[in-house]
């Protein structure tokens, strides 16, 4: 991925986690393990959300099918960061997986190992 679409990548994440109206210290932890693990620096960090931020944003594919299905994985980790989703992150995340073909069977699958995946990410914060 390039450093555009890395941005954009981060931009759907932070979308999700501004959707209640703030960001807390644990999702700005999980935000910034997302983007080290994309290998993406403060910049692309800073415009994502600011992209992010604009009105009438929409999650956008990104890269390869690999990298669209990493990003709804991810976008499914930082979004179990609230305990529920709110209304507004599970309507982008409906139609970001419908956008993308993902089935129910997949969508069911991506949403285990995403609640497995906070799960270990919560433990090891503490």
């Amino acid at each position: 991925m390039n450093d555009e679409e890395k941005v954009t990548y981060l931009a759907n994440i932070c979308h999700l986690l501004i959707a209640d109206g703030g960001v807390d210290r644990l999702e700005e932890r999980v935000f910034d393990h997302i983007r080290r693990d994309l290998r993406a620096g403060y910049f692309e960090r800073q415009k994502a959300k600011e992209m992010a931020q604009k009105e009438g944003f929409q999650a956008q594919m990104v890269g390869r099918w690999s990298d669209r299905v990493a990003n709804f994985e991810d976008m499914l980790f930082a979004a179990y960061c609230n305990g529920v989703f709110e209304k507004t992150a599970k309507k982008a995340i409906q139609q970001y997986a419908r956008q993308r073909g993902i089935n129910q069977e997949q969508l069911d699958m991506i949403k285990q190992e995403a609640k497995h995946r906070y799960a270990e990410f919560r433990q090891k914060q503490t």
